[in-house]
């Protein structure tokens, strides 16, 4: 048996994340007469497994079905989660919106390649993408369900004024951010959020205007994590949206989600 200190380091999640996935009941760890958590040799593959999957884009509600279900093909899960990817590696690329704009030019127009590139083009106006020299280049506040949750609900529900929203990477968040961020799991066992500088009116009102769209929402903070573990929850190269906001106390906060689920509620 091993126990949960040496099981981190065979594995590389970090103690407090092993307790979260216990409590998710997605790798439960055995328990002695001392009540200490150790580990079987084979549940070092089960989490190798459960890391590649994240690392793949699987949500850790995705990942527990998976397991619940391991006869099943999958195929349907499948399809969705590189859907998923797909769009975020078009948000992350810095060819593949260029080079759909140019295909779409030349068969709408009828215009050899080069007259296309000689027009020139607006790379702040025209592509999804993070990269290049302007910061942003798509806001999350074009995205329909966002806008109407910003706009109808949270303004009323939490008294606070929206300031800007946009797309960024997890790890240039982390590298921004200057504060202690708190960690909330919106749906116990899929997605995150962090914060910084929320109360609890805030995150009474998020959850509401969220409710609206997605009854079951959670915002449950959870406790523990340093600053080093966040990259567990999130990689550090997932996008994640960013909405800064100013709160009926005057204090300015933010709050960031992952983007890949946000762009499938956008579908719905």
């Amino acid at each position: 048996m091993i126990q949960i200190k040496d099981f981190s380091k065979k594995t590389n999640f970090s103690i407090r994340m092993l307790r979260y996935l216990e409590e998710i009941e997605l790798l439960i760890p055995s328990r002695g007469e001392n009540n200490y958590r150790t580990y079987t040799e084979g549940q070092i593959e089960v989490a190798e497994t459960i890391k590649e999957l994240q690392d793949t884009g699987f949500q850790l509600k995705e990942v527990k079905s998976l397991f619940e279900n391991k006869s099943e093909l999958n195929l349907e899960l499948i399809q969705k989660v590189l859907e998923r990817e797909t769009e975020v590696a078009e948000i992350k690329s810095e060819t593949i919106p260029k080079l759909k704009y140019y295909l779409e030019q030349v068969q709408t127009n009828s215009a050899p390649l080069l007259d296309v590139i000689k027009g020139g083009v607006s790379l702040e106006k025209k592509f999804k993408t993070l990269g290049g020299k302007a910061k942003f280049h798509r806001t999350a506040y074009s995205i329909p369900i966002l806008r109407t949750i910003y706009e109808d609900h949270i303004a009323s529900e939490a008294e606070v004024e929206l300031i800007a929203t946009d797309l960024m990477k997890f790890g240039q968040y982390l590298d921004e951010s200057k504060s202690s961020i708190d960690v909330y799991s919106i749906f116990k066992e899929s997605s995150f959020a962090f914060g910084v500088n929320l109360d609890d009116d805030f995150i009474e009102g998020y959850k509401k205007s969220w409710e609206k769209f997605l009854p079951g929402i959670g915002l449950e903070k959870l406790e523990e994590f340093t600053r080093e573990e966040l990259s567990e929850l999130m990689g550090i190269h997932d996008v994640v949206i960013r909405t800064t906001l100013r709160l009926k106390s005057g204090v300015e906060g933010e709050i960031v989600v992952p983007y890949t689920p946000i762009y499938a509620m956008s579908k719905l």
